[in-house]
């Protein structure tokens, strides 16, 4: 059945506060305004790029007019996206600037909350328990970046392959760029006995080819954790009634992203070795730092590496 259009749902929990308060993420370093709002102007840049119109419009600069014309780069097969997106935050602590300058795109949900950290709940709550689940539902960090203009194609292509009963994270990287390394995925695997009270990880459980190019494995994740997830209107339906989780998973961040999915489905992501295939970047780099810090760190006295490791202890997990 050829489908004319699809309708994806985007909801997005943001908040900014410079002091940083308590928080330990990106949201609250100080000194950050410019680096998160570069982030979220990106972020939502991208979701609107996702949109597919065959017909689009030129500026008839002669005959002083906007002329509209079929276009005929997207393909036959490809169905219009309608997105809509929505953000969720405290109505205070927000980076205005940018939200007033997508204001014409986003719907903007103001959720009253003692502890910011729960506006990730409130976001997935928000997506999740709407009366009418659209095509595709994305949960969204506020500074991941989407630069894949297949990302939605993929996401049903993978669903409609496994019968819905799997979801696919994609891969989060950062640019690295140095010593010979051009990206570093920041969730790599997480200690076994940890990850084992969730799910068994394992390699190339299914496998398929996207538009007739090269096989695709993807594997149960050894860290099932990307900042996003996108479930279809039938997963969604399938979540109705059920209890979802509001801790559990490291932080309630954490749980909303990931922990909201992993207790029901299985979750996979590609093959490390095929990574690029569905990926999001950290539009807000956090990580890569380490990589500078392991190099020092290998030209450091033994005593010293001892006192700097406390500063990675999230490896642990």
């Amino acid at each position: 059945m050829v489908v004319s259009e699809r309708q994806v749902r985007v909801c997005i929990p943001h908040y900014f506060r410079e002091d940083g308060g308590d928080l330990r993420y990106g949201s609250g370093q100080p000194g950050s305004q410019l680096a998160r709002s570069l982030a979220l102007g990106r972020c939502l840049t991208a979701l609107l790029d996702l949109q597919r119109c065959r017909v689009d419009a030129q500026l008839a600069i002669g005959h002083r007019a906007i002329e509209p014309f079929q276009s005929q780069t997207e393909a036959a097969a490809t169905a219009n996206v309608r997105l809509e997106i929505h953000v969720c935050g405290d109505g205070h602590h927000h980076l205005g600037g940018v939200l007033h300058h997508f204001r014409q795109h986003i719907h903007y949900h103001r959720v009253e909350l003692e502890d910011p950290r729960q506006l990730a709940l409130a976001a997935r709550d928000l997506l999740l328990q709407h009366h009418e689940p659209a095509d595709l539902n994305l949960y969204l960090e506020d500074d991941l970046v989407i630069s894949d203009r297949n990302y939605l194609e993929k996401m049903i292509w993978f669903l409609d392959h496994c019968q819905h009963r799997m979801v696919l994270m994609p891969h989060r990287y950062e640019r690295l760029d140095q010593d010979g390394i051009g990206a570093l995925l920041v969730d790599g695997p997480l200690r076994p006995e940890f990850i084992s009270q969730f799910t068994t990880p394992r390699r190339q459980a299914l496998q398929g080819r996207w538009r007739q190019g090269p096989t695709i494995q993807f594997d149960v994740a050894s860290n099932p954790h990307s900042g996003s997830f996108c479930l279809s209107r039938a997963q969604v339906e399938q979540l109705r009634g059920v209890e979802l989780p509001r801790h559990g998973f490291i932080g309630p961040m954490e749980t909303a992203a990931t922990l909201t999915v992993l207790a029901h489905f299985p979750v996979l992501k590609p093959a490390p070795e095929q990574w690029r295939f569905l990926a999001v970047e950290h539009g807000h780099p956090s990580f890569r730092d380490l990589w500078q810090f392991r190099v020092q760190s290998d030209h450091q006295p033994s005593d010293q590496k001892v006192s700097n490791k406390k500063r990675i202890q999230f490896f642990s997990t």
